[in-house]
C-alpha cells in the first residue's frame, strides 16, 4: 500500500470539506480511510481483483458527499474516461433510452424478402434451384462470436473504458430496474469494473416489496460478492444544520405563503395570474405556469414556474424531471400542499422531483400555506419519503404575513 497515494486522496477530500466550511466527523473520517484504501488499490499495479464499496446509512450523514469527493480525487488521477459517475435515475433513463434506440434501429434494418422464411398466401414465389446431394462432412466451421442483444450492448456502451463506476443514491422500487441492475452488475464485474455505490438501503432491503423482492436477489448477491458493505450511521443528520449561503439546491427556500415581497427578496417576479406556457420533452407536451430561458428574468438565469398540481398531480415522470432539471436552473413550485392530502402517485412524483433536483443541484423555491416543519413531519409512508424530509431541511424558510400574494400563481 502506497502511503503517498493514500495521503493524496485524504488531502483532496479534506481540502474539499474545508472549502465548504466543515471538517469530517469520526465516522466520516473512518469511511474516508476505507475509500483511500480503495483508491490505492485502483491506482496500484497489482492485477488481483479489487473489491468495490457499498456505503449505506440514514439520510444526511454525508455518504454521497464523501463518495463524490473521493470520486473527484480519483478522476483527477486516472486516465480520461476511466471513471463514470451516474445517479440511479440517470442510469435507468440512459439505459432504457439506449435499449429502445437499438431495438428501433434493429427493426428498421433489412428484412427477409417475401416468400422466404415461411408460408405465404396470395403471393407468387420464385422457384428455387434444386438442392445438391449432401457431400461427405467436412471439418467443423468456427462459429462467429454472437453479437450482444440490445440490453447488453447498451450496458457495454455505458461501461466502455470504465475502471471505476460510481452508482449514486442506489434504490430499487421497480422490478424492471432490478433486472436491469443485475445485468449491469454482471457485465461490469465480468469486465473488471470496480463499483462504488451509495444508498440509504442495506443491500438486502433493496426492492423491499415482499411480493417482488426475489427479482432483486441475484443483483443483491452480486453486490455482496464483489463489494464490501460499510454503514455510515453517525448521530447527526447534517441537513438539519441547513444549507444557507451555498449554491444550487441549498440556495433555495420554502416561502410561506409566497408573497410578492418574499418573491422579490429572492429576485423573482411572479408570472401574471392565469399565464401558461408549454414545455416539451420528446413527443410529450406539458402546460406549466411559465418557462423562462436565459435573459427573460431578473438575474438572467433559466426558471421553471409550475404548480404542484401541474407537476405532481398529473402523469409526469423522472424522464421529464431530468430533462427539465438540465434546462431550468431554478424551479419555483407553487401551492404545495401536505403530501398526506394528495394521492399516492402525486406523493411519489414529488419525492422523485426532490431527488432529481438535489442530484442536479438545481435551486428549488416552494410556495406553500404550510410550514416546512409541518410538511416534513407529516410525510406519508412512502418509499424514500424520509430522504425527502431530510433534503428539504437544506431550504431556508421564510414566513411573511397571513395572506398569499395576488401575484403568486394558484393551482
Amino acid at each position: 500500500m502506497t502511503n503517498r497515494r493514500l495521503d493524496r486522496v485524504r488531502r483532496a477530500v479534506e481540502a474539499a470539506a474545508a472549502r465548504e466550511g466543515f471538517a469530517l466527523d469520526a465516522d466520516q473520517a473512518a469511511l474516508l480511510d476505507r475509500l483511500a484504501r480503495l483508491g490505492d488499490e485502483l491506482a496500484g499495479t497489482r492485477r488481483r481483483p479489487v473489491r468495490g464499496l457499498y456505503v449505506w446509512g440514514p439520510a444526511g450523514r454525508g455518504k454521497s458527499w464523501l463518495a463524490g469527493a473521493f470520486f473527484a480525487a480519483m478522476a483527477a488521477g486516472l486516465p480520461a474516461g476511466a471513471t463514470t459517475r451516474v445517479h440511479v435515475y440517470d442510469l435507468f433513463r440512459a439505459l432504457h433510452a439506449a435499449i429502445h434506440a437499438r431495438r428501433v434501429s434493429a427493426l428498421a434494418g433489412p428484412r427477409s424478402a417475401v416468400g422466404q422464411g415461411g408460408p405465404t398466401r396470395g403471393w407468387r414465389t420464385r422457384p428455387t434451384a434444386p438442392v445438391a446431394e449432401p457431400g461427405p462432412p467436412g471439418p467443423p466451421e468456427e462459429s462467429p462470436e454472437p453479437l450482444p442483444g440490445a440490453v447488453d450492448a447498451a450496458i457495454d456502451d455505458l461501461l466502455r473504458g470504465t475502471r471505476l463506476l460510481y452508482l449514486d443514491e442506489l434504490h430499487l422500487h421497480d422490478t424492471g430496474d432490478a433486472t436491469l441492475l443485475t445485468r449491469l452488475l454482471r457485465r461490469a464485474f465480468a469486465s473488471g469494473v470496480v463499483v462504488l455505490a451509495t444508498s440509504n438501503d442495506e443491500p438486502g432491503t433493496l426492492l423491499p416489496n415482499p411480493l417482488w423482492h426475489h427479482v432483486a436477489e441475484p443483483g443483491i448477491a452480486l453486490l455482496r460478492a464483489h463489494l464490501d458493505v460499510v454503514e455510515l450511521a453517525g448521530p447527526t443528520d447534517y441537513r438539519t444544520l441547513g444549507g444557507r449561503g451555498r449554491g444550487g439546491f441549498a440556495a433555495g427556500a420554502w416561502l410561506r405563503p409566497g408573497t410578492t415581497a418574499q418573491l422579490a427578496a429572492r429576485g423573482l417576479v411572479a408570472p401574471a395570474r392565469g399565464s401558461r406556457a408549454v414545455v416539451r420533452t420528446g413527443t410529450r407536451s406539458f402546460e406549466v405556469t411559465a418557462a423562462r430561458v436565459d435573459g427573460e428574468n431578473r438575474d438572467g438565469g433559466s426558471e421553471l414556474w409550475v404548480t404542484f398540481d401541474d407537476l405532481a398531480g398529473r402523469p409526469t415522470s423522472t424522464l421529464e424531471y431530468l430533462d427539465w432539471a438540465a434546462r431550468f436552473r431554478r424551479w419555483v413550485v407553487t401551492d404545495v400542499p401536505l403530501l398526506t392530502d394528495v394521492d399516492r402517485e402525486a406523493q411519489q412524483r414529488f419525492i422523485a422531483v426532490v431527488d432529481v433536483l438535489v442530484d442536479a443541484d438545481v435551486e428549488l423555491l416552494v410556495t406553500s400555506h404550510h410550514a416546512l416543519d409541518a410538511f416534513r413531519t407529516t410525510m406519508p409512508d412512502r418509499p424514500d419519503a424520509f430522504r425527502t424530509a431530510s433534503r428539504l431541511q437544506l431550504l431556508a424558510e421564510a414566513v411573511h404575513g397571513p395572506r398569499p400574494s395576488a401575484g403568486t400563481p394558484r393551482g
